[in-house]
């Protein structure tokens, strides 16, 4: 009777390991990256977009994640139908919130200019508009040829500190940097698991 030989399941069981480790570091290379990127954005804004107001004294922005920039990073302009700017004062930053105080001028459409700097540290910025319906009455504010913190602004442009620390690397770097060590372990991985089996390497159980 002739002997039964051994089907050999080494190799397939080489090229199915190898399948799942590139399959599962790939995942993790690319599916990472965007979460690691991601910045803070703009939730919610009083006024809000296209909204038409009668009244208003503050300019309030809302967004995802506490920001940074407690140096001046974060501005808010407020500018009228007159092109003036309606700002009365320099933005307060508070958690994940802009505060600028306003007194609005003519009755119209009022651009509202904001940047911000992300939780990430990469700075974010934007631009929505509302419509100023005052009452009859109402006072109306004569406005500025420029912002009152434009020239703060301008200075804290002009002189970066120092000593302030080192940017943190942005989300793409990381991710990058991530997936290059993975396609890295994955080669190392799939030439070992699909060498060849020398002569005197016991089969597999």
């Amino acid at each position: 009777m002739r002997a039964l030989t051994a089907s050999p399941r080494r190799p397939r069981f080489r090229g199915a390991m190898a399948g799942v480790v590139v399959a599962a570091a790939v995942g993790a290379a690319f599916g990472g990256a965007p979460a690691a990127s991601a910045h803070d954005s703009l939730v919610s804004a009083t006024p809000s977009s296209e909204e038409t107001v009668s009244t208003a004294s503050e300019v309030v922005l809302t967004f995802s994640a506490n920001l940074l920039g407690t140096d001046g990073g974060n501005e808010v302009i407020v500018v009228g139908p007159d092109s003036r700017h309606y700002e009365t004062d320099c933005t307060a930053l508070a958690g994940p919130t802009l505060t600028t105080p306003v007194r609005l001028g003519p009755a119209g459409d009022y651009q509202v200019t904001w940047r911000a700097v992300s939780s990430d540290g990469h700075p974010v910025s934007g631009t929505y508009a509302f419509a100023y319906a005052p009452a009859a009455g109402e006072s109306v504010a004569e406005g500025a040829a420029t912002s009152p913190c434009a020239s703060v602004a301008a200075q804290q442009e002009s002189a970066p500190d120092a000593t302030a620390p080192a940017a943190a690397p942005s989300g793409l770097v990381i991710g990058l940097s991530v997936g290059g060590l993975a396609v890295i372990v994955v080669g190392v991985v799939v030439v070992l698991l699909v060498r060849p089996r020398r002569k005197d390497e016991p089969d597999d159980e």
